[in-house]
């Protein structure tokens, strides 16, 4: 049975992304937004590597842009992806400000509250 389990665990992590865990924002118990999806960075768009990479972004820091080389940028956690798609180690690096894509809104579904009319 433990095997049953194990292959089938390994199968479904392969193809599926990973379910994120809710996250407690304002002390309210909100569901987490999807991952970030893989991006590739030219050599010229992120500090201290050689060639182009494709990471995961973990975690932006929007408040504090850092200016360097005559630009802004930002500094970011990220997961390198090796071209097989696999996920390698974490990294934190400088990435140009410019070619940091926005992250989708957070959308809170609203309660609507149907109000009968008077006849």
């Amino acid at each position: 049975m433990t095997e049953l389990v194990r292959c089938h665990r390994q199968q479904r992590s392969a193809g599926l992304p990973r379910p994120r865990a809710p996250r407690v924002r304002d002390h309210r118990l909100r569901p987490s937004g999807p991952a970030w999806p893989v991006y590739e960075f030219a050599e010229s768009d992120y500090c201290y590597g050689i060639g182009p990479i494709r990471i995961r972004l973990v975690r932006v820091n929007w408040a504090q842009p850092i200016p360097h080389e005559g630009d802004l940028w930002l500094g970011v956690h990220a997961i390198v992806i090796d071209r097989s798609g696999r996920e390698g180690a974490v990294r934190e690096m400088l990435v140009r400000a410019d070619s940091v894509p926005v992250p989708p809104a957070c959308k809170r579904p609203r309660l609507r509250v149907l109000r009968s009319t008077p006849v």
